[in-house]
């Protein structure tokens, strides 16, 4: 009966505040069969390549089931935990161990100011 949103926009109403409703599916990660796209669209290219690249057997079809099931299992429990896990892997992956605190070669020296004035 008393929808909590709807007394929020009275609240915001009657202060004067403009209030703006956002759909649900602007903020919910985009996924393919409950794991990340990107990560289900290149699992499913390397099970395909693996059957048309490397022949019709047993063992691509093997490895082929074992990607499709475990892999695409692994991928959606990952995603579970965190829908943005592969953007943040990146990111990490790009950033260094180790930053040293110097500037480069060519960069003008730093004006040092004492911490106490000279008197005279």
């Amino acid at each position: 009966m008393n929808d909590p949103n709807e007394h929020a926009a009275d609240l915001a109403s009657s202060r004067g505040l403009r209030t703006v409703p956002i759909h649900v599916s602007l903020t919910r990660p985009i996924l393919l069969a409950g794991a990340d796209r990107e990560l289900t669209l290149i699992n499913l290219i390397v099970i395909f390549a693996l059957i048309f690249g490397i022949g019709f057997s047993r063992w691509t079809f093997g490895v082929c089931f074992l990607l499709a099931t475990v892999g695409q299992w692994a991928l959606g429990r990952v995603t579970r935990y965190d829908p943005d896990f592969r953007r943040i892997y990146t990111r990490h992956v790009q950033l260094q161990p180790f930053y040293p605190a110097r500037a480069s070669l060519h960069a003008p020296r730093p004006i040092v100011h004492p911490s106490v004035p000279y008197s005279d």
